[in-house]
């Protein structure tokens, strides 16, 4: 079993992540958008709307799924950095929501399980 390090695993995951949300119609605007307030890992459009993701990727599941780990204080965060976002680029009246993208990567083989949670703040 040879497991990445929390960087190399974080990196691993939001690239499969742009990958899996491009092949599924999202045009990627941004990665790993940085403020003072925080950091959003992937900001998305798809169609008309605005998709702020937070990418959760983990080797095993001891510890509870990936997206287990996003709290509410996370999700919180994500929000204000998006208006944040809004904000810099002059983008306003538009629809929007947060989104999750959970994957488990098999330690032993390059297979992994990836699951899109939508509008987390519904």
């Amino acid at each position: 079993m040879t497991f990445l390090t929390k960087t190399e695993l974080a990196k691993w995951g939001e690239t499969l992540a742009r990958t899996y949300l491009e092949n599924n119609q999202v045009e990627i605007l941004e990665s790993n958008f940085r403020t003072n307030s925080g950091e959003i890992d992937l900001i998305g459009k798809k169609f008309d709307r605005y998709i702020f993701f937070e990418v959760k990727t983990r080797q095993t599941i001891n510890y509870g799924f990936p997206e287990e780990a996003v709290t509410i204080d996370k999700i919180n965060r994500i929000e204000e950095v998006a208006w944040e976002y809004f904000e810099l680029n002059n983008i306003d009246d538009v629809d929007w929501q947060i989104d999750i993208i959970s994957i488990i990567k098999n330690p032993s083989s390059n297979k992994y399980e990836i699951k899109w949670i939508d509008n987390v703040l519904e």
